[in-house]
């Protein structure tokens, strides 16, 4: 039998280069539109006025304001690491990175509704008693609320799907196996050998993915926005250039959109 070898990282890191070489080069102008979505990130916090009180006042308003302000820069960071990671082709890593976006600002949205909750959250990693305090103030069912739910939002529903179908790539179940496996080479694993792809991203899923990712983040941004509204100078400014993104963004995805679904109704045949 054939000596096994281990992974050569030199050459993993080629193969990443090549990929963002590739995508960028296929995305053309709309590469750029990454870094529209991380000015509307950065263009928020310059734009806070921090309210009166320290962050043990009573009120929690001004640890809610700190709180979200430092989330708000997680967020961006998680963004930029979900469209590297699309664009090297790792869909699971990409989606993983959505994920975590999309529950931290759902947790960010619950706390601006229940302030007291952000002193819960803040103390989750002194003890076992306390984290297990904030699981059950962060249950799903509170953290996306259903119709009927004091704390309904619209949008908080919309995220919920993003929410549901990036999970499934975490979980350990087919959805995040399956793609590394189909897209290995054909025949590259006889019966007592066993080959994967680090890749796990199909190239006809590439554009849907990265769309996805950009229009989710966008409506993680709209949810900071009605957050961070009370608190900002002059919000009319940010929420003029958050419009004229989403409007830029609209228009790349009505570009992208018949290729999008011409590969989304090939690959459902052979399904």
């Amino acid at each position: 039998m054939k000596k096994q070898k281990p992974t050569d990282l030199t050459e993993l890191g080629t193969h990443e280069a090549k990929n963002q070489a590739n995508t960028t080069k296929y995305l053309k102008a709309g590469a750029l539109l990454i870094g529209d979505v991380e000015l509307l990130y950065m263009g928020i916090t310059p734009l806070v006025k921090f309210p009166d009180g320290t962050l043990d006042s009573p009120d929690h308003l001004a640890l809610f304001v700190t709180l979200a302000c430092n989330q708000l820069m997680m967020r961006r960071m998680l963004f930029t690491k979900s469209v590297i990671a699309a664009r090297r082709m790792y869909q699971g890593e990409a989606l993983t990175h959505l994920r975590r976006a999309i529950e931290a600002c759902a947790f960010i949205v619950r706390m601006s509704n229940h302030r007291d909750l952000c002193r819960v959250w803040c103390d989750a990693g002194d003890d076992d008693e306390k984290y297990s305090a904030y699981r059950k103030a962060f249950r799903t069912g509170d953290v996306f609320p259903k119709k009927g739910h004091t704390d309904f939002n619209p949008i908080l529903s919309i995220l919920k799907d993003k929410f549901d179908l990036a999970s499934k790539q975490l979980h350990g179940s087919i959805y995040g196996m399956a793609n590394h496996f189909q897209l290995a080479p054909n025949n590259a694993n006889p019966t007592n050998v066993r080959h994967i792809n680090f890749f796990d991203m199909p190239p006809e899923s590439f554009p849907s993915t990265y769309f996805m990712i950009l229009n989710t983040h966008l409506i993680i941004l709209e949810l900071y926005g009605q957050v961070f509204q009370p608190h900002l100078t002059d919000y009319s400014q940010w929420k003029k250039e958050y419009d004229d993104i989403k409007e830029r963004v609209g228009r790349f995805v009505a570009t992208w959109m018949p290729t999008i679904m011409a590969w989304n109704k090939a690959r459902n045949k052979k399904t």
